[in-house]
């Protein structure tokens, strides 16, 4: 027993000290055993999220004065006009070109028949589909575009097909296609494995979104355009009447429903489902979600949910709801309440409704029932709103080419090569200033430091770290610096600021620190928002690529921002916190700059450059050639503001740095002290 608990006393004090090393890590430890940090900075790792969000919320607080303001049939017409003009610019990049559509092979079943279409929404740019027509029907027959969610399916998925085949048994042509990256459309198909090289639905929709979005357009854009040029095939078919046509789709479907209601005027009838909500409640629940329902700089550009339902306005609209959905019903509610009023106005209350069920992200019978009722009475269809049970078809019977995908069946265009011929076209960098970088992404260093709150030392092998954490007036987050000195130094001579896009805590482990204290350096490392004590390890979304987390990229850029440009705003306080100590306010100022962080450092630079010497470690050297490779490193990509290509890069800002107080230091070799040396000398 003695033994036994010698070895449990052993344990829980190797644990302890365990534990106390981890803590005392971080700026916030209070040394309190049980309440490891201060209580008000818990939630200080979100703080990446937070500015994003603040800044997202004033902008859609702004457009909520301006649509309480209309009262009118006049003021909403003006308002729908002016939207529809804004909306709809990011489409005329697009050219309508010839469909060249195929029928590849025909089902025929009791009551129906199948045709499988190939058309072509751009040139060589593929899109499989299926026309369902039934037998029975009027002459020409009212039509409805089925808009497939989030599967690796497509519309041949059962859960679709119920609704799909549920539809023409009551008399509508069904048109349903594959969305980009689903079905027989993935756009990085490993031929060998059968599947994506990149992941699923939406990691394929966020790797093909950011390039597109770095350009400065969306991949929604491209959703759009595929199911505008559905809607043209369709008017070539005889048995349609293209003024009884409708759309519909769940989830991802659900989007693209709101999106084809707002930005072509044809479609008469709409019913999304599980998906309309507004960007205020989804901001606060789930988060920005994958590329295509990311417009953008979407809500900067005055932009919120409900304008799609506005924009169809007066025509006939039902949103499909569940109570425990993710896209959060109280979105849901309030964006039925806001619509409400543009239909009022204009006189046709009648025409929007909107149908919840209990359930979760799903289809349920009630809801269903309630879809096939809205399209029978609003596109003149007599029939049963009574759902059947009809055998659906299997994946591979509504396979539209040879191979089950476009990339091995017919080499055709992909998203990326699509994006790339429009950069290339539209690829004339201007002339920059440093205002103007600053400008475009509406950088301004407003945030003024508070305080700068000492909370203790670390004896890290021979050298001394002070801890502190740096407030703000907006009070929204702390940002967490390391003071780093040699255990002998008293007054440094001078001051290096070290960026590490892994965190302060590195900047500890790397070879480099005793050589550039040994120089006379003292370090200054903070944890910017994303990184470090600021990182949110529990973030998550469905736009995470190799552990990246487009999902902040996506809604910062729906606030018309970029994590570089949040990220230099915040080393503006780390500034201040120098410019506020006697001691170091008055020595020379080095930086040392580490791969991507380069990005942020630079934008910071175009505003305020106080810096006597900088060295670039293997920095982001982001270029036109970023966008010819197809398989890029997300991480780079992360720290790229969103539509920024077309106008500058690094060599830009680089150049309007001068020339002798900068460095550009890459190692090929990690092992090799070449680059090491390189450094050293220049900071000397």
């Amino acid at each position: 027993m003695r033994k036994l608990l010698y070895v449990s006393l052993i344990v829980i004090l190797f644990s302890n000290l365990t534990f106390a090393q981890q803590v005392q890590k971080s700026v916030f430890s209070t040394s309190r055993w049980k309440d490891k940090n201060w209580l008000l900075f818990d939630d200080n790792q979100s703080a990446l999220y937070k500015i994003i969000t603040s800044e997202a919320f004033q902008l859609l607080g702004e457009r909520s004065g301006r649509i309480a303001k209309l009262d009118s049939k006049d003021s909403w017409e003006k308002y729908q006009e002016e939207t529809r003009l804004r909306m709809r610019l990011s489409i005329d990049k697009f050219e309508k070109t010839a469909l060249n559509p195929q029928i590849t092979g025909t089902l025929d079943r009791e009551t129906f028949t199948v045709e499988k279409i190939l058309f072509e929404s751009h040139p060589g740019f593929f899109v499989t589909s299926s026309l369902f027509i039934p037998k029975n029907r009027q002459t020409p027959a009212p039509a409805i575009i089925y808009c497939a969610g989030h599967t690796d399916t497509g519309f041949r998925s059962e859960v679709y097909q119920r609704v799909i085949l549920n539809l023409v048994e009551k008399g509508f042509v069904v048109f349903a296609f594959d969305p980009i990256g689903q079905g027989e459309r993935l756009q990085y198909f490993d031929a060998e494995s059968g599947k994506s090289k990149i992941g699923a639905p939406t990691t394929e929709h966020s790797y093909a979104g950011i390039q597109t979005l770095l350009t400065g357009t969306s991949l929604t854009d491209y959703f759009i355009w595929d199911a505008i040029r559905a809607i043209d095939f369709l008017e070539t078919r005889k048995e349609v009447d293209i003024k009884r046509l409708g759309v519909t789709g769940r989830s991802g479907g659900g989007l693209q429903s709101a999106l084809l209601m707002a930005y072509d005027d044809r479609i008469y009838a709409a019913a999304p489902e599980c998906y309309i909500t507004n960007f205020k409640r989804l901001l606060q629940s789930i988060g920005p979600q994958d590329a295509e329902q990311n417009p953008y700089n979407f809500i900067k550009n005055g932009f919120d949910i409900p304008d799609f339902l506005h924009l169809h306005a007066p025509k006939p609209a039902l949103i499909i709801t569940t109570t425990h959905d993710f896209f959060s019903i109280q979105g849901a509610r309030e964006t039925f309440s806001e619509v409400k009023k543009s239909y009022n106005a204009l006189g046709y209350a009648n025409n929007i409704d909107m149908v919840e069920d209990l359930g979760i992200h799903e289809s349920t019978k009630a809801n269903r029932e309630a879809l096939y009722e809205f399209f029978l009475k609003h596109l003149y269809q007599l029939g049963e709103s009574t759902e059947k049970e009809i055998e659906p078809f299997s994946t591979e019977e509504l396979w539209v080419t040879k191979t089950g995908q476009v990339s091995t069946a017919l080499n055709g265009e992909t998203v990326f090569s699509l994006n790339k011929k429009f950069f290339e076209q539209d690829n004339k960098q201007k002339s920059i200033s440093k205002a103007s970088v600053a400008n475009f992404l509406k950088i301004e260093l407003i945030r003024k430091l508070t305080a700068s709150v000492y909370t203790g030392l670390i004896n890290y092998d021979g050298k001394k770290v002070e801890k502190y954490f740096l407030e703000n007036e907006f009070e929204d987050f702390a940002l967490p610096v390391y003071l780093i000195k040699k255990d002998t130094e008293v007054n440094p001579k001078k001051l290096i600021v070290w960026l590490q896009p892994e965190g302060k805590e590195k900047v500890l482990d790397d070879l480099l620190m005793d050589k550039i204290l040994e120089l006379g350096y003292a370090i200054l490392a903070p944890d910017l928002p994303g990184i470090g004590e600021l990182h949110d390890p529990g973030f998550r979304g469905d736009g995470f690529v190799n552990g990246v987390p487009f999902n902040y990229t996506f809604g910062a850029n729906l606030a018309g921002r970029s994590i570089p440009g949040i990220q230099a705003e915040s080393i503006g306080l780390l500034m201040q916190f120098i410019e506020q100590d006697e001691q170091y306010n008055k020595l020379q100022i080095s930086a040392l700059v580490d791969k991507e962080m380069s990005s942020a450092f630079l934008h910071y630079a175009m505003i305020e450059n106080s810096f006597n010497k900088i060295v670039f470690r293997n920095p982001l050297v982001f270029n036109n050639t970023f966008l010819s490779t197809e398989y890029y490193d997300p991480s780079q990509a992360f720290n790229i503001a969103p539509g920024s290509l077309p106008d500058y890069d690094f060599r830009n800002m680089v150049s309007l740095l001068a020339p002798e107080i900068f460095r550009i230091v890459n190692s090929i070799d990690e092992n090799t002290e070449t680059y090491e040396n390189n450094i050293l000398e220049y900071l000397k």
